[in-house]
């Protein structure tokens, strides 16, 4: 079995988790820590071919009667405003469908339609049926258009085919600057209705997203409660199907969707597993398709949003859409970052960078307070520290398993209870970064707004790492780092352990170094703040100590003098 890399996510919370750990452990032992639980995969609704629907033949069909086919392959454009879609008479199917308001890597508008893999696996709105000979048949036929060249929104396009055995239209309504569609199609055979689905497959959206951040294309349907994601590594089998009650269902990268929304009854999704070429990468990588249809209904009637996971937008095709922009488990602290966000770059700077800045400078003098009392805590450790090498030395010559090591640890707790000490109190201000690290990282991966969001200079988008060989932020991180770690009090006298410290700031270069480059700049910005916060306590905490011991020495002068 092929080995799989950790997910960005899943390095991100590894990194802290170790590094707490750490923290933790050095008080006392140097212990190995635990192996991470390995991420549990979400379940995949089991293969099954779907069964063919009865013929039923629609009340009302509009299917040709006559013979009509193609002369010659051709394309019709349809300009919506906010997107053009490129049609072809070859099979009805979409050929671009480009985004006029976001950009590619190029700088050109971004097409969502992969056309390398929809040459091979099928375009957009294929019809997809069990019946191979069938569903070769049908895509490659040559429908004849209602319309041709060049057409504007609001605007109906109707593609139509019929050979005397199979009948086939697809009908496309289009809204001026807006992102859903109505689209319905029909299907006959041998004078019999035919159950289908419009196929989405061979991979969706940004492509060179995908290649560069490992991001991931999923199949989606909302059920009752919550939606269901289906990941390329789920899926088992080339192709898996499932119908129900869903409120919405269909394909999406990080940034963008095409959702399938039920005009009435159930849907029925089936995921198609891929193995397509990405720019840059040496072998295929796993990805998938989807294919939607009205339940088993011969007749599939749908509204289609083919767009950004702007919440915003979402909320206006349907109530329930924006949850597919997902913050994860830590959503109470990560929408809250992101609507604050949102705010700084309208009303204050005008720059996602700049927000990231001056939110991670709030945050961190909100926890000042406790900062400076887990400081205090760590520097009454660093104090206790011979005492409890006293007691260690004490109960050294006993084994592990030597019941009386538990007198070893009841004497350290008594130490620390006798001076209001808390052992972990110096690891507090790293654990509590731990759900604003995850937040920031959850709101730079699926914000649309973060996308191609610039900082400065070298800087181009905040929501992936920096496009240069030699990343700056993560050596800077490293660097700062370093210099609070040195600042910070030492709170063993342990050189083992202090050395151990010392490499930390080396393992959070590794572990940024392909993060993006927002969440680089928000445990940067952190650490300068920080790095002027120690610069302040250690200032004011040990002038208070230096006062403390000449308080002590007078005392103890002045105790001869008084026999």
């Amino acid at each position: 079995m092929e080995k799989k890399e950790l997910s960005q996510e899943m390095r991100v919370l590894l990194a802290f988790a170790l590094s707490f750990l750490i923290l933790l452990l050095s008080q006392r032992y140097l212990l190995k820590p635990p192996p991470p639980r390995p991420a549990s995969k979400a379940a995949i609704p089991p293969a099954a071919a779907p069964a063919p629907p009865p013929a039923i033949a629609p009340t009302e069909s509009a299917l040709p009667t006559g013979p009509k086919q193609g002369g010659a392959e051709e394309q019709i454009t349809v300009d919506a405003g906010l997107y053009q879609a490129v049609f072809s008479t070859r099979g009805a199917v979409v050929k671009g469908w480009t985004l006029r308001n976001y950009r590619d890597e190029q700088n050109n508008p971004l097409d969502l339609v992969n056309p390398d893999a929809a040459a091979f696996f099928g375009a957009p709105f294929s019809i997809w049926v069990s019946d191979e000979a069938l569903r070769r048949e049908i895509n490659s036929a040559l429908f004849v258009p209602s319309a041709t060249g060049s057409i504007r929104a609001p605007a109906t396009v109707t593609f139509e085919y019929s050979n005397g055995r199979i009948v086939a239209r697809k009908q496309f309504t289009f809204t001026p600057d807006s992102y859903v569609l109505n689209v319905t199609t029909e299907l006959s055979s041998e004078g019999k209705s035919v159950g289908h689905a419009l196929a989405w497959r061979g991979g969706f959206g940004d492509i060179h997203d995908v290649a560069a951040t490992g991001g991931l294309v999923q199949v989606f349907y909302r059920e009752a409660q919550k939606i269901v994601y289906l990941a390329p590594k789920n899926a088992e089998g080339e192709e898996s199907t499932i119908s129900g009650l869903f409120a919405f269902a269909g394909i999406e990268d990080r940034f963008f969707c095409a959702a399938f929304l039920p005009q009435q009854g159930p849907l029925r999704v089936t995921a198609f597993h891929h193995e397509i070429e990405l720019p840059g990468q040496s072998k295929k990588q796993p990805t998938l398709g989807v294919a939607v249809a009205s339940g088993d209904s011969p007749v599939n009637r749908l509204r289609l949003f083919v767009g950004p996971k702007d919440t915003d937008v979402l909320a206006k095709a349907e109530p329930r859409l924006p949850e597919l922009v997902d913050y994860g488990w830590f959503t109470f602290i990560a929408k809250p970052l992101f609507l604050a966000m949102r705010w700084m770059h309208a009303r204050v700077v005008g720059n996602y960078g700049w927000s990231i800045v001056l939110l991670t400078v709030v945050i961190n003098f909100a926890l000042f307070p406790l900062k400076i009392k887990s400081l205090r805590s760590a520097m009454k450790m660093q104090k206790l520290q011979p005492q409890i090498k006293a007691v260690q030395e004490k109960y050294k010559h006993l084994k592990m398993k030597d019941p009386r090591k538990q007198e070893m640890t009841k004497e350290t707790m008594d130490l620390y209870k006798k001076h209001g000490v808390n052992p972990v109190g110096g690891c507090l201000p790293m654990l509590l970064q731990i759900p604003f690290l995850y937040g920031f990282y959850k709101v730079l991966i699926v914000s649309i707004e973060m996308r191609h969001a610039p900082w400065i200079l070298w800087v181009r988008d905040l929501s992936a790492p920096e496009h240069i060989f030699i990343k700056v932020l993560p050596l800077l991180l490293c660097g700062t780092q370093f210099v609070l770690q040195k600042m910070s009090p030492a709170t063993s006298p342990d050189p083992t352990q202090q050395k151990m410290m010392m490499f930390m700031p080396v393992m959070f270069l590794f572990f940024f170094w392909n993060m993006s480059s927002g969440l680089v700049l928000y445990w940067l910005t952190g650490n300068v703040v920080g790095i002027a916060q120690q610069w302040y306590i250690n200032r004011t905490e040990l002038q208070h100590l230096m006062e403390e011991k000449k308080s002590a020495a007078a005392r103890k002068k002045q105790s001869p003098n008084k026999r």
